[in-house]
């Protein structure tokens, strides 16, 4: 009898921190003397036999990674595709994602934080090491392009929404290995303009950082990436014809090692992601685009994305 329920004890400790498939595990690691936390969500289908690709989630400034798995709705849709999702948390609510700015947290190693948590959760969980993805709002799209450009040998593809290249970075903005770019911008973003400069609001001006354009961001993926010269234009479908906003996609291709570059030009859209909630009102935020899901888009083009 004892042995029995040493067995089932045994099954509870695993089931909780390693095979509750759909639900959420709680995980930390320490990282320079500091605890950091994260989200992970197993498919419900997980059984440990197969390798599955990782898309990491990461949430904007002044947010968590409880928020942004809410607000993204990227469980739902790991359940039905059949990939792990992990959403880490920043220690300060913002991430150290190379803008140089008075108000960002700049000396922190966030990004030796997320080497760690691959190779940990790649040790712990069956992970396809060739096909982890990156993805983020605002912040956490700056610090999509920061992990491009600092962990490119283990990063396939990023998906950033409302970011741009920093613009302190634009010249040394060389990855070791070419990485596939899917950038989803709005044209009326009064955060991340869409023409670059100063990130934040009028009484920002400077502690943020600036970032180049879009367009500018565009040219150094697509030279980095020696991609071919020209575009395919794909006008979204305008379903919601009340949300005051219009898409249209830009695919470039013709890029080494397989990579591609993508650009949703989304005219009229603002600091949003595009199919979820209009988590603040529009005069300060802007407009949310309803004619598509940015995280079906995001999925669609990771799961697409081929490897090096």
């Amino acid at each position: 009898m004892k042995n029995v329920i040493i067995f089932f004890l045994s099954f509870l400790s695993i089931c909780f921190t390693s095979f509750c498939n759909g639900a959420d595990i709680n995980g930390t690691i320490t990282i320079d003397g500091i605890e950091r936390e994260y989200i992970l969500h197993l498919p419900k289908s997980y059984a440990g036999d197969i390798p599955l690709p990782l898309v990491m989630v990461f949430h904007g400034g002044g947010g968590t990674a409880k928020q942004i798995k809410s607000h993204t709705g990227f469980n739902k849709l790991a359940d039905k595709e059949n990939f792990i999702v992990v959403y880490p948390n920043s220690v300060d609510k913002n991430w150290s994602d190379g803008r140089i700015g008075d108000k960002l947290p700049m000396e922190r190693d966030d990004v030796k934080f997320i080497s760690n948590l691959i190779d940990t959760l790649s040790a712990k969980y069956r992970i396809d090491t060739k096909r982890v993805f990156s993805t983020g709002i605002s912040n956490g799209g700056f610090f999509s392009f920061y992990l491009a450009l600092k962990l490119s040998g283990k990063i396939l593809a990023v998906a950033p929404v409302t970011a741009n290249i920093p613009e302190n970075l634009k010249d040394s903005y060389k990855p070791e290995y070419p990485v596939s770019l899917l950038l989803i911008n709005g044209t009326d973003d009064p955060l991340v303009k869409y023409e670059g400069g100063f990130v934040g609001f009028k009484d920002d001006e400077g502690g943020r950082g600036r970032s180049v354009s879009t367009d500018s961001t565009i040219k150094i993926w697509l030279e980095n990436n020696k991609c071919a010269t020209g575009s395919s234009v794909e006008k979204i479908p305008d379903v919601n014809k009340k949300d005051d906003c219009s898409a249209s996609r830009y695919t470039y291709t013709g890029c080494v090692d397989n990579t591609e570059v993508v650009l949703v030009k989304i005219t009229g859209g603002g600091h949003t992601w595009p199919g979820a909630s209009q988590y603040l009102p529009k005069f300060i935020v802007g407009k949310v685009c309803r004619d598509f899901r940015a995280t079906e888009v995001i999925w669609d083009f990771f799961k697409n994305s081929k490897s090096r």
